[in-house]
């Protein structure tokens, strides 16, 4: 007697249990330090099932990074793109909204640090398909925020990354920074606001 085909809802259930474990393992170990067995065994399903989905490694990481962009762009580039505001508050709802999204989800920050210290293909991918378009209007009102003389001088790029470098570090080191200081504000997202915004933008 033939097996019955498993319904949809399991499958999407199976698909998202797979992506969700792929995210944690390769913010753990990195693309290269992480094999398809190892996600589907944290993931509780047969690497048979998991190739089903994902026909390579590649692709499921690429899925992976579909998701939690697709998390990420509605907040980020809504708060970009509201031009009834000035640019300072722009960059400054810009800037809240990216903490919100590191505190709901360390594991973006840590995936990305382990993905962008060297060149790759998958690299090339992830800027052409989902960093680009955060990065350059951002620059942009970084620079016109520069004429304006709301922003502190410096490099955009340079500015931009101080950004992701530390709300993403508040959160992802979480674990070792409570060690180091139990009472640590790192956590808070008014804190880490405060922080953020004391570096980027003028007191005038």
């Amino acid at each position: 007697m033939s097996a019955k085909p498993r319904s949809k809802p399991e499958s999407q259930s199976a698909r998202s249990r797979i992506i969700d474990a792929a995210k944690e393992r390769f913010a753990i170990a990195g693309f290269e330090g992480t094999s398809t067995r190892q996600i589907a065994d944290h993931a509780g399903v047969a690497q048979s099932l998991l190739l089903y989905h994902f026909e390579s490694k590649d692709a499921l990481w690429r899925a992976v990074m579909d998701h939690m962009f697709a998390s990420v762009g509605d907040l980020s580039i809504a708060s970009l793109q509201n031009e009834e505001t000035s640019v300072k508050d722009r960059l400054s709802a810009s800037i809240d909204a990216f903490i919100q999204i590191c505190a709901r989800d360390p594991d973006l920050h840590r995936l990305m640090t382990l993905e962008g210290r060297c060149e790759s293909d998958r690299l090339s991918w992830m800027v052409d398909t989902h960093l680009r378009r955060f990065f350059e209007p951002t620059r942009d009102l970084i620079r016109e925020g520069q004429k304006q003389g709301t922003v502190r001088p410096g490099d955009p790029t340079m500015l931009y990354y101080t950004i992701i470098a530390i709300a993403g570090s508040m959160f992802s080191f979480e674990p070792e920074m409570t060690l180091l200081d139990a009472g640590n504000q790192a956590q808070s997202k008014t804190a880490v606001s405060e922080l953020i915004k004391s570096v980027m933008f003028t007191t005038d």
